[in-house]
């Protein structure tokens, strides 16, 4: 076994370390692979905005039908839309003509369920419309910077 070192025959030379005058690049992160599939905040209000907007529209034109009192008769009475209310005249020819106080059963009945659906109806159609005009007047993020444009001067102490 030798133990004395090899010897190079010929000087190795060693090649100089670049000296790198600006930053070098930076490497950018990876792709979040998620960032494809998820919607950013704003996208997530203007899909909700949109939701309230269609559904209170739909519970406000939508029919609102009530349960027939009558045995005779099994079923449902429609009593109208909330745009619209209850209009007795249709309502009493559905119900085959009854005294005024089962007629005016019905009619408080149907105006009670108008209400019900009105409390949920027209809420959410507004919510929707005010956060669609919402989401096309306020912009959304600044694109960021680096660095802020007057960071790199320097002040000069005699101008201060």
């Amino acid at each position: 076994m030798n133990t004395e070192p090899d010897l190079a025959a010929a000087p190795t030379v060693r090649q100089p370390v670049p000296q790198y005058t600006a930053t070098p690049p930076a490497e950018e992160p990876p792709a979040d692979p998620l960032a494809r599939v998820m919607l950013t905040p704003r996208q997530f209000w203007a899909v909700l905005a949109v939701a309230g907007l269609l559904l209170g529209l739909l519970l406000a034109l939508l029919p609102v039908r009530v349960a027939n009192a009558d045995p005779a008769h099994p079923g449902y009475v429609t009593c109208g839309n909330t745009i619209g209310g209850v209009e007795t005249g249709p309502l009493a020819d559905r119900l085959h003509r009854p005294d005024q106080d089962v007629l005016a059963t019905y009619v408080n009945t149907c105006e009670s369920a108008i209400g019900t659906r009105l409390a949920y109806s027209w809420p959410l159609f507004l919510a929707g419309a005010l956060l669609i005009v919402w989401h096309l007047v306020v912009r959304g993020e600044p694109p960021r910077a680096t660095a802020f444009p007057g960071s790199a001067r320097r002040r000069d102490p005699a101008s201060a």
